[in-house]
Protein backbone atom coordinates (compact mmCIF):
# COMPACT_ATOMS: atom_id res chain seq x y z
CA UNK A 1 0.00 0.00 0.00
CA UNK A 2 1.11 3.62 -0.66
CA UNK A 3 2.31 5.47 2.36
CA UNK A 4 2.53 8.97 0.72
CA UNK A 5 1.13 10.52 -2.42
CA UNK A 6 2.70 8.60 -5.77
CA UNK A 7 4.96 9.98 -7.74
CA UNK A 8 5.69 8.04 -11.17
CA UNK A 9 8.75 8.75 -12.73
CA UNK A 10 9.06 5.93 -15.17
CA UNK A 11 6.98 3.13 -16.69
CA UNK A 12 8.12 0.36 -19.52
CA UNK A 13 5.82 -1.90 -21.61
CA UNK A 14 6.11 -5.56 -20.86
CA UNK A 15 3.79 -6.50 -22.91
CA UNK A 16 0.20 -5.50 -24.38
CA UNK A 17 -1.73 -5.00 -21.76
CA UNK A 18 1.05 -4.92 -18.97
CA UNK A 19 3.04 -2.03 -17.85
CA UNK A 20 5.98 -1.77 -15.14
CA UNK A 21 5.92 1.52 -13.25
CA UNK A 22 8.05 3.09 -10.45
CA UNK A 23 6.64 5.11 -7.33
CA UNK A 24 9.65 7.56 -6.72
CA UNK A 25 7.71 8.62 -3.44
CA UNK A 26 6.87 5.47 -2.22
CA UNK A 27 10.24 3.49 -2.93
CA UNK A 28 8.09 0.70 -4.62
CA UNK A 29 7.51 -0.87 -8.60
CA UNK A 30 4.32 -1.51 -9.69
CA UNK A 31 3.01 -4.14 -12.33
CA UNK A 32 -0.32 -2.70 -13.97
CA UNK A 33 -2.61 -4.74 -16.01
CA UNK A 34 -4.28 -1.95 -18.25
CA UNK A 35 -6.68 -4.46 -19.25
CA UNK A 36 -8.24 -4.58 -16.02
CA UNK A 37 -7.23 -1.29 -15.17
CA UNK A 38 -5.59 -2.73 -12.13
CA UNK A 39 -2.58 -3.05 -9.83
CA UNK A 40 -1.69 -6.60 -10.28
CA UNK A 41 1.22 -6.66 -7.72
CA UNK A 42 3.52 -3.51 -5.98
CA UNK A 43 6.86 -4.86 -4.46
CA UNK A 44 8.51 -2.47 -2.07
CA UNK A 45 12.89 -1.71 -2.90
CA UNK A 46 15.35 -0.14 -0.63
CA UNK A 47 15.75 3.05 -1.93
CA UNK A 48 13.90 5.64 -4.26
CA UNK A 49 13.39 4.16 -7.85
CA UNK A 50 13.66 6.81 -10.96
CA UNK A 51 13.41 4.80 -14.28
CA UNK A 52 12.99 1.43 -15.31
CA UNK A 53 12.96 -0.62 -18.99
CA UNK A 54 11.69 -3.65 -20.41
CA UNK A 55 13.94 -6.80 -20.99
CA UNK A 56 13.25 -9.85 -22.71
CA UNK A 57 10.81 -11.69 -21.75
CA UNK A 58 8.77 -10.90 -18.35
CA UNK A 59 11.97 -9.22 -16.65
CA UNK A 60 12.89 -5.21 -16.23
CA UNK A 61 15.44 -3.02 -14.95
CA UNK A 62 15.20 -0.43 -12.16
CA UNK A 63 17.51 2.06 -11.26
CA UNK A 64 18.07 3.27 -8.34
CA UNK A 65 20.49 6.10 -8.71
CA UNK A 66 21.05 7.26 -4.82
CA UNK A 67 21.76 3.63 -4.42
CA UNK A 68 23.92 3.31 -7.48
CA UNK A 69 22.39 0.14 -7.90
CA UNK A 70 20.06 -1.57 -10.68
CA UNK A 71 17.60 -4.21 -9.94
CA UNK A 72 16.91 -6.57 -12.41
CA UNK A 73 12.95 -7.85 -12.06
CA UNK A 74 10.98 -10.77 -12.74
CA UNK A 75 7.66 -9.73 -13.35
CA UNK A 76 5.44 -12.44 -14.35
CA UNK A 77 2.37 -12.74 -12.05
CA UNK A 78 4.27 -10.64 -9.45
CA UNK A 79 7.31 -9.01 -8.83
CA UNK A 80 10.53 -10.19 -7.56
CA UNK A 81 14.46 -9.10 -7.46
CA UNK A 82 16.32 -11.91 -9.05
CA UNK A 83 20.07 -10.14 -9.53
CA UNK A 84 21.19 -6.33 -8.14
CA UNK A 85 24.14 -4.52 -10.50
CA UNK A 86 26.42 -1.79 -8.71
CA UNK A 87 27.48 1.07 -10.57
CA UNK A 88 30.15 3.98 -9.60
CA UNK A 89 27.95 6.46 -10.63
CA UNK A 90 24.75 8.28 -10.45
CA UNK A 91 22.78 6.47 -13.08
CA UNK A 92 19.45 8.37 -14.03
CA UNK A 93 17.96 6.75 -17.40
CA UNK A 94 17.93 3.08 -18.57
CA UNK A 95 17.00 1.09 -21.85
CA UNK A 96 17.62 -2.08 -23.47
CA UNK A 97 19.42 -3.11 -27.10
CA UNK A 98 20.37 -6.53 -28.11
CA UNK A 99 21.68 -8.06 -24.73
CA UNK A 100 23.16 -4.87 -23.62
CA UNK A 101 22.05 -2.34 -20.58
CA UNK A 102 22.21 1.38 -21.99
CA UNK A 103 23.02 3.44 -19.43
CA UNK A 104 23.26 7.41 -19.17
CA UNK A 105 24.59 8.77 -16.01
CA UNK A 106 24.27 12.53 -14.85
CA UNK A 107 25.99 14.88 -17.26
CA UNK A 108 26.79 12.96 -19.85
CA UNK A 109 27.93 9.77 -19.61
CA UNK A 110 26.79 6.80 -21.30
CA UNK A 111 27.72 3.07 -21.03
CA UNK A 112 26.64 -0.07 -22.59
CA UNK A 113 27.04 -2.91 -20.41
CA UNK A 114 26.94 -6.50 -20.15
CA UNK A 115 23.72 -7.91 -18.20
CA UNK A 116 26.25 -9.09 -15.64
CA UNK A 117 27.15 -5.60 -15.37
CA UNK A 118 30.53 -5.42 -17.14
CA UNK A 119 31.14 -2.28 -19.40
CA UNK A 120 31.10 -3.33 -22.92
CA UNK A 121 31.50 0.29 -24.39
CA UNK A 122 31.32 3.59 -22.49
CA UNK A 123 31.50 7.35 -23.56
CA UNK A 124 31.15 11.11 -22.82
CA UNK A 125 28.89 13.00 -25.16
CA UNK A 126 29.51 16.22 -26.16
CA UNK A 127 26.50 17.88 -23.85
CA UNK A 128 25.99 20.58 -21.22
CA UNK A 129 26.10 19.71 -17.40
CA UNK A 130 22.62 19.21 -17.26
CA UNK A 131 21.60 16.40 -14.57
CA UNK A 132 18.26 15.52 -16.67
CA UNK A 133 18.76 13.99 -20.04
CA UNK A 134 16.30 11.69 -21.55
CA UNK A 135 16.81 8.43 -23.28
CA UNK A 136 15.14 5.91 -25.79
CA UNK A 137 16.52 3.12 -27.78
CA UNK A 138 14.97 2.04 -31.28
CA UNK A 139 15.99 -0.80 -33.06
CA UNK A 140 14.64 -0.79 -36.77
CA UNK A 141 15.98 -3.76 -38.82
CA UNK A 142 19.75 -4.12 -38.22
CA UNK A 143 19.82 -0.47 -37.15
CA UNK A 144 19.84 0.47 -33.64
CA UNK A 145 19.45 4.24 -32.56
CA UNK A 146 19.78 5.79 -28.90
CA UNK A 147 18.69 8.77 -28.47
CA UNK A 148 19.50 11.32 -26.23
CA UNK A 149 17.88 14.57 -25.09
CA UNK A 150 20.65 17.55 -24.61
CA UNK A 151 18.31 19.48 -22.22
CA UNK A 152 21.17 22.72 -22.40
CA UNK A 153 21.19 22.69 -25.77
CA UNK A 154 17.90 22.50 -27.33
CA UNK A 155 18.60 19.31 -29.51
CA UNK A 156 18.30 15.10 -29.57
CA UNK A 157 21.73 13.30 -29.85
CA UNK A 158 21.66 9.77 -32.20
CA UNK A 159 23.93 7.17 -31.53
CA UNK A 160 24.44 4.48 -32.98
CA UNK A 161 25.24 0.84 -31.04
CA UNK A 162 28.83 1.56 -30.46
CA UNK A 163 27.86 4.89 -28.58
CA UNK A 164 29.26 6.89 -31.87
CA UNK A 165 27.40 10.26 -32.13
CA UNK A 166 25.81 9.64 -35.52
CA UNK A 167 22.63 12.76 -36.58
CA UNK A 168 22.28 16.07 -34.20
CA UNK A 169 18.38 17.10 -34.14
CA UNK A 170 17.74 21.26 -33.11
CA UNK A 171 14.23 21.44 -31.76
CA UNK A 172 12.12 23.96 -33.29
CA UNK A 173 12.05 27.61 -31.44
CA UNK A 174 14.92 26.47 -28.59
CA UNK A 175 12.53 23.82 -26.87
CA UNK A 176 13.72 22.38 -24.14
CA UNK A 177 13.12 18.16 -24.08
CA UNK A 178 12.28 16.48 -21.05
CA UNK A 179 11.13 13.38 -22.22
CA UNK A 180 11.95 11.27 -25.69
CA UNK A 181 9.91 8.13 -26.92
CA UNK A 182 11.15 6.19 -30.23
CA UNK A 183 7.79 4.84 -31.29
CA UNK A 184 9.22 2.89 -35.01
CA UNK A 185 9.16 4.17 -38.21
CA UNK A 186 12.09 6.74 -37.65
CA UNK A 187 10.02 8.65 -36.15
CA UNK A 188 10.09 10.22 -31.96
CA UNK A 189 7.42 11.71 -29.88
CA UNK A 190 9.37 14.65 -27.52
CA UNK A 191 7.73 16.73 -24.86
CA UNK A 192 9.08 19.66 -23.45
CA UNK A 193 9.43 21.70 -20.22
CA UNK A 194 5.86 23.75 -21.62
CA UNK A 195 4.16 21.08 -22.30
CA UNK A 196 4.16 21.35 -25.65
CA UNK A 197 4.67 18.18 -28.15
CA UNK A 198 6.38 16.95 -31.38
CA UNK A 199 6.93 14.38 -33.82
CA UNK A 200 10.45 14.07 -34.96
CA UNK A 201 11.00 12.36 -38.35
CA UNK A 202 14.19 11.53 -38.02
CA UNK A 203 14.94 10.40 -41.50
CA UNK A 204 13.37 13.56 -42.90
CA UNK A 205 15.03 15.79 -40.13
CA UNK A 206 11.34 17.52 -40.13
CA UNK A 207 9.83 18.51 -36.85
CA UNK A 208 5.88 18.71 -36.72
CA UNK A 209 3.99 20.35 -33.62
CA UNK A 210 1.39 17.83 -31.87
CA UNK A 211 -1.88 19.09 -31.43
CA UNK A 212 -2.29 20.32 -27.96
CA UNK A 213 -5.36 18.01 -26.88
CA UNK A 214 -6.57 17.65 -23.40
CA UNK A 215 -4.68 14.62 -23.02
CA UNK A 216 -1.28 15.52 -24.59
CA UNK A 217 -0.34 18.33 -21.91
CA UNK A 218 0.18 15.44 -19.01
CA UNK A 219 1.69 12.72 -20.87
CA UNK A 220 5.17 13.84 -18.74
CA UNK A 221 5.85 9.93 -18.85
CA UNK A 222 4.86 7.67 -21.62
CA UNK A 223 5.18 4.12 -23.03
CA UNK A 224 3.50 3.12 -26.90
CA UNK A 225 2.39 -0.69 -27.78
CA UNK A 226 3.03 -1.30 -31.31
CA UNK A 227 0.19 -4.22 -31.33
CA UNK A 228 -2.54 -2.25 -30.14
CA UNK A 229 -1.43 1.61 -31.54
CA UNK A 230 -1.54 2.99 -28.12
CA UNK A 231 0.03 5.14 -25.95
CA UNK A 232 0.24 4.70 -22.58
CA UNK A 233 1.27 8.25 -20.25
CA UNK A 234 0.61 9.91 -16.50
CA UNK A 235 2.10 12.73 -15.23
CA UNK A 236 4.13 12.55 -12.32
CA UNK A 237 1.28 11.99 -9.42
CA UNK A 238 -1.41 10.93 -11.91
CA UNK A 239 -2.92 7.44 -12.99
CA UNK A 240 -1.64 5.38 -15.93
CA UNK A 241 -4.31 6.68 -18.89
CA UNK A 242 -3.93 5.17 -22.43
CA UNK A 243 -4.84 7.00 -25.68
CA UNK A 244 -5.24 5.24 -29.25
CA UNK A 245 -3.22 6.55 -32.13
CA UNK A 246 -5.18 7.25 -35.00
Amino acid sequence: MDRVNPFLTSMALLSSDRLVVVDYNNQSVKLVDVAQDKVLHQLGVDGKPWSVCSLPGTRATVALPLNKIMLILDCDNQLSIVNRITVREDLQELAYSYGHLIVLYSFGKIEKLHMNGAVDRQTNLETSLHIYQPLSVMTEGNVTSIYVGDYDNSRILRLDENLQEQQVYPLPDGAKPCRVLAVGENQLMVSDTNYKHWQLNSTMRRWTRLKQAEWLTQADRMAFCHERNVLYYCSFRDAVKRYAIS
